[in-house]
């Protein structure tokens, strides 16, 4: 079976949650535990076999290049790509098109850690002979739940809801192109939708058991406990 090679993160994030709504350090350079999250991301497929890796720039783009000159990581292509300062993810991908290809490749975001296995996925994906792979966490929610609607309440329950979260970890092929139109379209909000509802049954869903997000500095301490374990 021949392996994916390239893995396309995004690294326009401004951290606003870690500056008080206002633009603050490149997101994806922030470190967890003496490290650049984007490092550790680029661990979970390097240590795989994924050995080229397209990162899609925007906010802070020159910082984000001028740490991969300096920064260099034995038998590991990185590509930096100026995406734009306000371009939606999906218009982000867009922009990374030609040098993306026709084969498939790996996405993700740049602050976010999973125990996401890249080779397992794929052979998923290949047994399944689907054409998509969006990778899912289970989190129960340990609160009551109540729903208003108007003046009344629609619902109310005390038991654990299970949430299905977007984990951020896809593989895609050239295909999810056909659905990208322009750089104001974003790729949770529009795409993903878009595909779920025309190739229900070309997408396959991959489980995590592990994921954390890093949105604010709060979740970077608990991250950084957790990652200590």
């Amino acid at each position: 079976m021949k392996m994916i090679k390239k893995a396309v993160i995004f690294c326009g994030g401004k951290a606003t949650r870690f500056n008080n709504g206002k633009p603050g350090p490149l997101k994806s350079l922030i470190k967890v535990n003496n490290e650049p999250i984007l490092l550790k991301i680029i661990k979970i497929y390097s240590s795989k076999g994924v050995n080229d890796f397209i990162l899609l720039g925007g906010y802070k783009y020159q910082e984000l290049k001028n740490f991969f000159k300096k920064k260099k990581i034995k038998n590991i292509k990185i590509t930096v790509l100026d995406t734009g300062y306000n371009t939606e993810t999906a218009g982000r991908l867009l922009k990374a098109k030609k040098i993306i290809g026709n084969d498939r490749f790996f996405l993700t975001y740049g602050d976010s850690i999973t125990d996401f296995d890249p080779i397992k996925a794929y052979k998923m994906l290949k047994n399944k002979r689907k054409t998509f792979l969006i990778s899912i966490y289970k989190k129960k929610i340990p609160y009551g739940i109540i729903k208003q609607s108007k003046n009344y309440l629609s619902l109310y329950s005390e038991k654990k809801i299970e949430l299905e979260i977007n984990a951020g970890f896809y593989i895609f092929d050239k295909d999810v192109f056909k659905y990208i139109s322009s750089s104001n379209e974003s790729l949770e909000k529009k795409i993903i939708p878009l595909i779920l509802k025309k190739k229900k049954n070309k997408i396959l869903t991959y489980e995590c058991n592990f994921w954390h997000p890093m949105d604010d500095r709060f979740d970077r301490i608990k991250l950084s406990k957790i990652l200590k374990k």
